[in-house]
């Protein structure tokens, strides 16, 4: 059986699952409301529909990827504080308020919807940045052999950060190139890898 820290830790990944399984749950919830027309083929359907199943898949994505972040993150946890619950429940927050801008998007990115879609993926990846940044410092938390990962995790998601914000400034002037400004992301883990693997290296 396991001991109190470790079942406690238990209960909180479980917890955030659990959240990050209601969020995906909620994308699904706009495309329940389509009604295809009578005599509709199924390309017609896409057609007519393609910005509210591209929303649903780009967010499906999103919040896959997040999760896969979070799992690394706490998977070495051993033990918590007051602080990295708290951490984690913004977090939460901030995953579960993603359906609401991924509905508005699928209706129109202008007023400021593509912009609020983002802010939220920008709000998600601070709080890993910092979750990551004070697991970091912390290796009482976590298993110590962990520390080089942890270390690694922060340079990963401060290079994402720095992604999506250059992503958000653009999508206040052009909420298309801000969507699109998105796929920033990709060679900025590049880079992030790059950077661990020279960090390695030299260690």
């Amino acid at each position: 059986m396991a001991d109190e820290p470790e079942a406690s830790v238990e209960r909180i990944i479980l917890f955030s699952d659990g959240v990050l399984a209601i969020a995906i749950t909620l994308l699904i919830l706009p495309l329940t409301e389509i009604h295809p027309a009578e005599h509709a083929t199924l390309a017609d359907i896409v057609v007519e529909n393609s910005a509210e199943l591209a929303a649903f898949a780009l967010s499906f994505a999103v919040i896959a990827n997040y999760w896969t972040i979070h799992h690394d993150l706490f998977r070495p946890l051993q033990r918590h504080d007051g602080r990295i619950v708290l951490l984690n429940m913004f977090w939460l927050a901030a995953i579960v308020f993603l359906p609401f801008p991924t509905a508005l998007i699928s209706d129109g990115i202008d007023g400021g919807f593509a912009a609020l879609y983002i802010g939220t993926l920008l709000a998600v990846s601070v709080l890993s940045l910092l979750i990551a940044n004070y697991l970091a410092h912390h290796p009482e938390l976590t298993d110590r052999e962990a520390a080089v990962g942890g270390r690694q995790h922060v340079v990963a998601s401060a290079f994402a950060v720095g992604a999506i914000l250059i992503a958000l400034i653009i999508s206040l002037f052009s909420p298309i190139i801000g969507l699109f400004g998105l796929f920033l992301l990709i060679p900025a883990q590049v880079i992030a890898a790059r950077v661990n693997g020279a960090g390695k290296v030299s260690t």
